[in-house]
């Protein structure tokens, strides 16, 4: 069942040139079946994501992305501030883009990055669903199939009513 699903563009951003635009999400009541997944599942999600990625990437003809952790702990320091606070935007509540988070978080060491981001609820496959929705996306497939990028990172977020909060942090 399709319940939710928003998707934001974010195009390639070395400085913070994105136009943020900002959703302050409505509480949704808790149900019975509520969404608990343990952080090794959560991390198994985000695998799953990177796999998916870089299938695609191969299937066109580009080279594989390579994991980077640090980046990793840039996304999900963002899903896990977005689950949290309840909002859903490429601009952090401190006023931080992903150049600024990085740099908070000690990655500095890159030419150029730029993010992704998705929230869903009521997806059977949030990771397919995020990656399909990404790759029909005009900015964020340009972000995703990138050959400038060489390493990135995915960060996901879930609470526990269900709302699944992806972020994709690319660098090179």
């Amino acid at each position: 069942m399709k319940s939710l699903f928003l998707l934001l563009i974010f195009t390639t951003c070395a400085i913070g040139q994105s136009m943020p635009v900002s959703y302050r999400l409505t509480a949704s009541p808790r149900t019975a079946s509520a969404t608990v997944l343990t952080p090794a599942a959560v991390r198994a999600l985000e695998q799953d994501a990177f796999r998916m990625i870089n299938a695609q990437r191969s299937d066109d003809g580009m080279a594989a992305l390579e994991w980077n952790e640090k980046v990793a702990q840039v996304a999900r320091v963002h899903s896990n501030n977005m689950a949290e606070y309840n909002f859903f935007s490429h601009q952090g509540l401190d006023g931080n883009m992903v150049d600024g988070r990085a740099g908070k978080l000690g990655v500095n060491n890159w030419a150029a990055i730029g993010e992704n981001i998705a929230f869903m609820k009521g997806y059977d496959d949030p990771v397919a669903a995020a990656i399909t929705n990404w790759l029909r996306s005009p900015g964020h497939k340009k972000n995703l199939l990138n050959p400038d990028w060489t390493e990135t990172g995915v960060g996901l977020s879930v609470t526990p009513d269900g709302k699944y909060y992806f972020t994709q942090v690319f660098i090179r």
